[in-house]
């Protein structure tokens, strides 16, 4: 096994094991120690890959990011046709995962996550328009996970596009107004 193949597979074994861990107790109570226990890898291994204050996070993180590689990697003529059907796609396979961390007070890493999915350049040119879509998928699936994922994601592309439409009359319609000095 390559190293880098190596550091992966440790990752997500630390990954799950931290996982099980928050599903039999809080986030909070959950020590380094323990998860390396439960996952067979040395504290010696983790500490050679995570600091020991955002350990935990970056586990999660990574976890979400890796899942996301091999979705994508399995969906790619789906990509092509529609991004947005196959990332709420992703996310809704992954409610449990996303639940766990918001409930978990994870919200920054949830939105962490979202900024290292995004496999557009960080040109300088482009910075402003990246942002507005990372962090504008991550307040709609934000909400989404607070109302606990009760709708499908059709159902989500359908209330999204037709918010955004909404808006977008609105706005034209303000336009309108101000133009005819109303």
């Amino acid at each position: 096994m390559k190293k880098e193949e190596s550091t992966k597979f440790l990752k997500l074994r630390l990954a799950e094991a931290l996982i099980q861990m928050m599903h039999e107790q809080s986030y909070e109570s959950i020590n380094i120690s323990a998860v390396c226990e439960r996952a067979g890898v040395g504290r010696t291994t983790y500490y050679r890959h995570f600091d020991t204050k955002g350990g935990k996070e970056e586990l999660l993180v990574f976890k979400l990011v890796s899942e996301w590689k091999s979705y994508e990697e399995k969906h790619r003529e789906e990509k092509e046709k529609d991004w947005t059907k196959l990332f709420l796609g992703f996310v809704y396979e992954n409610r449990e995962l996303l639940r766990l961390m918001y409930r978990s007070g994870l919200v920054t890493a949830i939105m962490r996550a979202f900024d290292e999915l995004s496999d557009w350049k960080e040109e300088k040119n482009s910075a402003y328009l990246r942002a507005f879509f990372v962090y504008g998928f991550f307040g709609v699936v934000y909400q989404w996970i607070r109302y606990d994922f009760d709708e499908t994601p059709e159902q989500i592309v359908r209330h999204t596009a037709e918010a955004v439409l909404h808006a977008a009359q609105e706005r034209a319609g303000q336009q309108a107004g101000a133009e005819n000095g109303g």
